[in-house]
């Protein structure tokens, strides 16, 4: 029985260096190396050894020492990745289940890092449509911070003892202007207890239940993180299907590895739907997260026995799919923050010469 390296004494573990976190691409270059050296015949506890010594990442290199060792002890490779859950995920875990069923653990090493690599590639792409949006809201927010904290001060010394002339927005405007100039700590503090409850509360199950719905109903936005997580369930039930894992691991692996609590649940009634003997597409047919022509697709795949090759090629559908929404998005997206930038500062500049306007009306009458 394999027994966990004993704990270093305390005065080691201060002067030790502290293991690197391990990322996905570290996880992904590790299995993609992995699956060349076994399918040319290098037997795994040394291919683990020489992946371990050849890297300088500490903790890749503590992770994969381990592992080997694990192995050695007799410890199975799929059970000696499931003590890193946040490296090697239940899907890897599964086809390595799998691999060590069949014998093609060279094959199911490729197709894990293939699965992995789409993955990040799909989270990339959802977050490269959100950041240029979240940047320029950013910046257009401290812009009018700064409008309204430096330069409309400015302004209220000139339209001093002239409020009953000043129109409604120029009002509004000066008297925004000083309640931050005068009460910023309080704006400060009420803030953070704002942007800290939202945190806690988005962190539990009702709020990402909440967090989640708004996600696929959100105007511009849902459509695309509909199809991101519908091309990442799709993608990893496709690999399960595929690889001969059975239904039910591979719609509850698929569940777990949703990323939204809706679709986790669809997964989940499927499964259970799939236990009592109903078939896939049946299922599928009844909810309204999945188009009707994916449904249609899987149920042509059920009938003709070729559920795993259908699935792939819908999973790469799918994945099209979402690259032509985030290109639509982000080509979208510009003109429209650029009216927002253009409103939110031409309407504090119109706001500050409304009084000139005016008093050049009463003047002239």
């Amino acid at each position: 029985m394999y027994n966990p390296p004993a704990e270093a004494s305390p005065s080691a573990a201060v002067y030790a260096p502290r293991p690197k976190k391990v990322k996905q691409d570290d996880v992904i270059f590790i299995t993609t190396q992995l699956a060349v050296m076994i399918d040319t015949g290098v037997p795994l506890t040394e291919a683990l050894d020489s992946i371990a010594d050849q890297t300088d990442h500490t903790g890749v290199k503590a992770m994969i020492s381990d592992i080997s060792n694990q192995v050695k002890a007799g410890v199975e490779f799929s059970a000696a990745l499931e003590a890193y859950p946040k490296a090697f995920g239940k899907l890897f875990v599964a086809l390595m289940k799998a691999s060590e069923a069949s014998g093609t653990m060279g094959e199911m090493l490729i197709r894990g890092s293939d699965y992995m690599q789409q993955e990040r590639e799909t989270r990339k792409r959802v977050l490269g449509a959100m950041i240029y949006p979240v940047c320029m809201l950013s910046f257009c927010m401290l812009v009018v911070v700064a409008l309204l904290i430096f330069v409309l001060p400015r302004f209220e010394k000139i339209y001093a003892g002239k409020d009953a002339i000043l129109p409604a927005p120029t009002r509004f405007l000066l008297g925004l202007s000083n309640s931050l100039v005068t009460y910023w700590p309080l704006i400060l503090g009420v803030l953070a207890v704002v942007i800290g409850g939202g945190v806690y509360y988005f962190r539990t199950s009702g709020g990402r239940l909440i967090a989640d719905k708004l996600r696929l109903t959100l105007p511009l936005f849902g459509g695309m993180y509909r199809k991101a997580s519908l091309a990442r369930s799709l993608r990893t039930m496709a690999t399960m299907v595929s690889t001969g894992v059975s239904m039910l691991d591979g719609l509850l692996i698929t569940a777990q590895s949703s990323g939204n609590l809706l679709y986790e649940k669809l997964w989940l009634d499927l499964c259970d739907s799939v236990k009592e003997g109903s078939s896939l597409s049946d299922e599928l047919a009844k909810c309204d997260l999945v188009p009707r022509t994916i449904t249609q697709m899987i149920s042509a795949g059920e009938r003709t026995g070729r559920l795993g090759d259908v699935m792939v090629r819908i999973a790469v559908f799918c994945e099209d799919d979402l690259k032509v929404a985030v290109k639509t998005i982000t080509t979208m997206i510009e003109p429209v923050m650029i009216i927002v930038m253009g409103l939110l500062v031409g309407g504090i500049a119109m706001a500050l010469l409304l009084p000139v306007f005016s008093v050049s009306k009463i003047m002239a009458k």
